[in-house]
């Protein structure tokens, strides 16, 4: 697959072509906003995934955005989803509802954590770090989740907000 288009996710979602007063708030912190979609890359289409697939970036990403209720973004995230190879076996793990029923161990641990961390990042603890580890998460493998988390969390919070002015 190709990488997803540079124009702005958040933009996109919110449909933020049809309101010019919130597109020139978003563009008088241009910079943020490049930011915030070169981290969206870097997060969801590294160059390369290395033992988080495409599939399993976005799969955890919609996830993410369907805890925190943000129908826009789960639905963007699915989408992608369902670019990706090997969406098949990752699209039920994409609803918060669903676990990792007849998973790996690993698999398993991983959702544990991002809906930790994503729901009660205050619980999270070094006890929880460990857990992934001894399920076979190299550090490598703990720092890309742990980015993964964040920027969903953080995009999520940003699209909130802008739907709050957007929708008032």
């Amino acid at each position: 697959m190709t990488s997803p288009s540079t124009n702005d996710v958040i933009d996109a979602v919110l449909g933020l072509d049809r309101f010019p007063d919130l597109q020139a708030l978003r563009e008088q912190r241009a910079k943020l906003k490049h930011l915030s979609q070169t981290s969206y890359q870097a997060a969801l289409r590294p160059a390369d995934p290395r033992n988080f697939s495409y599939a399993l970036r976005a799969a955890l990403a919609a996830r993410m955005a369907a805890l925190w209720n943000s129908p826009e973004l789960a639905a963007h995230f699915r989408e992608l989803l369902g670019k990706e190879e090997g969406a098949a076996e990752l699209v039920s793990i994409a609803d918060p509802g669903n676990g990792a029923n007849g998973a790996d161990r690993r698999l398993q641990a991983t959702l544990t954590h991002v809906d930790l961390v994503t729901l009660s990042p205050k619980d999270a603890t070094r006890a929880n770090i460990e857990k992934l580890a001894a399920e076979g998460l190299d550090d490598r493998d703990i720092v890309t989740l742990a980015g993964l988390i964040a920027f969903v969390n953080y995009q999520v919070l940003v699209v909130a907000g802008l739907k709050m002015l957007r929708d008032n």
